[in-house]
């Protein structure tokens, strides 16, 4: 097995994991402890499951470019401001998990079919320079895994 093969297998089974993962741990959650706030300063889980779905949005497109396109624009997005901007306080936390779960499979459908020279198509990010689909898709991972660390923390305090 080349290492590229591995290397991808690796990243996609990580991807795979960390977002099982982050569903389970969010799907734990009672409906009526979603908005609560227990650690004073952090978001609640449904800042959090907001977070994630915006954030799994961005990543989704920014797959499907990459595989469609010949080194397609990545555009950051300030995360910083999405909360008040894209009104996490009014969203429905379980919209955005059932977003989330949906945008997890067929992500990972699409993962898993791709041919091995398709790990290694570029993109260009305004900030980060040539990004990679195996680089993009680890760090989805990492984001993920974060993510529902966090989770767990909320669930902890509550």
């Amino acid at each position: 097995m080349s290492d590229s093969i591995k290397n991808s297998r690796e990243i996609l089974a990580k991807f795979i994991s960390n977002g099982e993962d982050f569903i389970s741990t969010a799907r734990a959650i009672g409906e009526a402890d979603l908005a609560k706030t227990p650690i004073a300063g952090e978001w609640s889980a449904a800042f959090i499951l907001h977070h994630m779905c915006d954030g799994d949005l961005h990543f989704a497109t920014r797959y499907l470019n990459n595989l469609a396109e010949d080194n397609p624009e990545i555009s950051p997005f300030n995360e910083e401001i999405y909360p008040d901007r894209i009104n996490y306080a009014k969203r429905d936390p379980l919209a955005s998990l059932a977003a989330i779960e949906g945008i997890f499979q067929a992500v990972k459908n699409i993962l898993t079919i791709v041919p091995e020279s398709d790990w290694l198509r570029a993109s260009v990010h305004a900030e980060r320079g040539v990004i990679t689909l195996a680089h993009m898709v680890s760090i989805s991972a990492g984001h993920s895994k974060s993510h529902a660390n966090q989770l767990r923390t909320v669930i902890a305090a509550l």
